[in-house]
C-alpha cells in the first residue's frame, strides 16, 4: 500500500490519497482518515490512509451512482462532478473519449477493464497528467481487487478479469482510440 499523504508539492487529490477528489462526507469509507485527523484545507475533501483506499472509494462511488440510475457517462459524470462546481460538459466528453464510449450509451455490465479505464480517466482529469502518473496501474488494480463483490440484481460488476484479459482489452481500446484519431 502506498501513501502520498501531505506531500505539499502534489495535486490536492494525490496528496490526500483521494485521486477522485471525493468531497468530505459522513460515509465510513474503508481506509478513511477520521474527521478529527483530516488535514485537508477546510476539510473539503476526504483523506485516505493509502492511495489504494482512495481509488477504491472513488470506484465504489462510481458503482453506487450507476446502480442508482446514473447509468451513462453523461449522467454519471454530471452526478460525480456537478455543473455548479465543474465544467461538467468538458468532463463528460473527456471521460467518454478516453473510454471510447458514446456519453449517452447505457452502462449495463461493468468489469475490471471498465473500472480500470474510468479510474485512470477520472484520476487524470482531477489531478492533471503529471500528477496522475504517480498513480500506477498496480495501485488501480489493487483498488479494484479490494472492492470485493459489488454485483446485485441491478448491476453486474465483474472485478475478476485476469491481467491477460485486462491487457488485451486495454490494447484494443488504445488501438481503437488511435485509429479514430487518424481516420477522423
Amino acid at each position: 500500500m502506498n501513501s502520498f499523504l501531505g506531500k505539499k508539492d502534489l495535486s490536492r487529490g494525490i496528496r490526500n490519497n483521494n485521486p477522485g477528489n471525493l468531497i468530505f462526507t459522513n460515509i465510513a469509507w474503508q481506509g478513511k482518515i477520521p474527521a478529527q485527523n483530516n488535514t485537508d484545507f477546510q476539510r473539503k475533501f476526504e483523506q485516505f490512509t493509502t492511495i489504494q483506499y482512495g481509488i477504491r472509494a472513488m470506484l465504489r462511488d462510481v458503482i453506487t451512482d450507476i446502480k442508482k440510475g446514473k447509468n451513462t457517462i453523461r449522467k454519471l459524470i454530471t452526478e460525480y462532478a456537478p455543473p455548479n462546481e465543474n465544467n461538467t460538459d468538458l468532463y463528460v466528453q473527456t471521460i467518454a473519449k478516453k473510454l471510447v464510449l458514446n456519453p449517452d450509451s447505457q452502462l449495463k455490465k461493468i468489469d475490471a477493464v471498465f473500472l480500470f479505464n474510468i479510474a485512470r480517466a477520472i484520476i487524470e482529469h482531477e489531478n492533471g497528467k503529471q500528477n496522475a502518473k504517480l498513480v500506477t496501474d498496480s495501485h488501480i488494480k489493487e483498488a479494484i481487487a479490494m472492492l470485493g463483490t459489488v454485483s446485485d440484481d441491478v448491476l453486474i460488476v465483474d472485478t475478476k478479469t485476469s491481467n491477460k484479459d485486462l491487457l488485451k482489452r486495454l490494447l484494443f481500446t488504445s488501438i481503437l482510440a488511435i485509429s479514430l484519431f487518424f481516420f477522423t
